[in-house]
């Protein structure tokens, strides 16, 4: 889904907010249309309907939107229905989503938990057992030398 997708109804009745390439702005955005971001942006963006960052875009900071498209480069925390990175966008930081598309070309380094999932891993419990076993046999030798 693309920025004029299925979600526009809400976007056209309250504009776009657009940050041109070379403008810097700190601080925090609340609107429930659209925010483009082709300059920089450090600080908040809550409650928009689309966020789009530009190939020219930087964004540090904290995101909560329906959507997400990026082409740039996004560094925080996110919290949105759908993420979408497309070719050479990059996100760094911690995510909470409901659908990930990573394109061909995309990054993602971080955390992602996906909205209400089912799923539990259980790496912890076997990385114990493995801890077990790799510590055992040593004790087990140092025992025998002391004899």
């Amino acid at each position: 889904m693309g920025i004029f997708g299925k979600a526009n109804k809400r976007t056209a009745q309250n504009g776009a907010t657009v940050i041109a390439q070379g403008t810097c702005i700190i601080g925090g955005i609340s609107t429930e249309g659209t925010v483009h971001i082709d300059g920089k942006f450090e600080g908040v963006i809550l409650e928009a309907d689309v966020i789009s960052i530009g190939k020219t875009g930087e964004v540090i900071g904290d995101i909560k939107a329906n959507n997400l498209i990026v082409s740039g480069l996004l560094d925080g925390k996110i919290d949105c229905n759908e993420v979408q990175i497309l070719p050479h966008g990059k996100v760094i930081g911690s995510m909470k989503y409901n659908e990930l598309i990573i394109e061909e070309e995309g990054k993602f380094e971080g955390q992602g938990i996906r909205k209400g999932s089912k799923l539990k891993s259980r790496y912890d419990e076997i990385e114990n057992k493995i801890s077990n076993i790799l510590v055992t046999p040593s004790h087990q030798i140092e025992h025998e030398s002391d004899t």
